[in-house]
């Protein structure tokens, strides 16, 4: 056979192969699995590297967003490794926000993403009670020496940002920088991951409660922080039900990011002396 001949054929198996393949639905098993691997990951570098981060003398606040960073872009290539080598999508953005379920962005799903940002740092608040309530009764250990931002105990304030950062926020542009690199990580790999490549194919197999499924694994990867679980667990299972009753993940991504970025309106005006 000859060169030409080859080439044919390459050609032709590529341009027979289907551009929008059908999802397979994702069972209870590998479910667990592809939640569970991301929380591990998360949870090693939380527990341990960061803590080895500092020993090095990396400051606290950069040392817990770059321990952070690390395994979520990871999560953040696996979803695109996912989408592209396992089902064999093409890297077109049309196909690609089809399959993630990002259509064109309307001002509903932003208003929509709004509404669900204020109704989740409300369940929030409240769930937070609950489990502050069993943290100062001594059923749930923090440990010693976590950051102030995931420490419920502490709230979230100026103060406790200026704490993290060594006492000050004025200049340190690249406290902002490596924030936004863990936030484009953090909130775009996140939804990619789970309600991008998982929820549609968990819904093959579960159905409508496929959120409630959803909403506790992705509860459960928060493991890492474990004494926040009851005050994350009605956030989970809010944009997950959102995610999943809309086909639209801009909704739960504008959420999502408007919950994380309120630390990065601090820093920013923090670091331009503003406060």
């Amino acid at each position: 056979m000859n060169s030409s001949s080859v080439l044919t054929r390459l050609v032709s198996s590529t341009a027979s192969r289907p551009t929008n393949p059908e999802l397979r639905p994702l069972s209870l098993a590998t479910s667990l699995i592809l939640f569970a691997i991301p929380a591990g990951l998360v949870a090693a570098s939380f527990h341990l590297l960061r803590p080895a981060f500092e020993a090095i003398g990396i400051p606290p606040f950069k040392s817990f967003l770059a321990a952070i960073t690390i395994p979520m872009s990871l999560i953040f290539s696996a979803a695109l490794v996912a989408y592209h080598k396992i089902e064999s999508r093409p890297l077109q953005w049309r196909a690609f926000s089809q399959r993630m379920r990002y259509p064109r962005l309307q001002l509903k799903a932003v208003l929509l993403g709004a509404g669900i940002f204020i109704l989740a740092n409300l369940a929030y608040g409240m769930a937070t009670q609950v489990g502050l309530i069993l943290i100062n009764n001594g059923l749930i250990h923090i440990p010693s020496g976590v950051p102030a931002l995931v420490d419920p105990r502490l709230g979230f304030d100026l103060a406790a940002t200026k704490q993290l950062a060594g006492g000050s926020l004025q200049g340190q542009w690249d406290l902002v920088a490596l924030y936004l690199v863990m936030f484009f990580f953090n909130i775009v790999g996140e939804e990619l991951w789970w309600r991008g490549y998982i929820l549609p194919r968990q819904e093959l197999a579960f159905g409508r409660m496929t959120w409630l499924l959803h909403g506790l694994l992705w509860t459960g990867f928060h493991v890492y922080k474990w004494w926040d679980m009851i005050g994350l667990l009605p956030v989970c299972l809010i944009l997950s039900f959102t995610a999943q009753k809309t086909r639209d993940n801009w909704p739960v991504l504008i959420a999502h990011g408007l919950t994380n970025g309120m630390v990065l309106v601090l820093l920013v005006a923090g670091a331009a002396g503003w406060l």
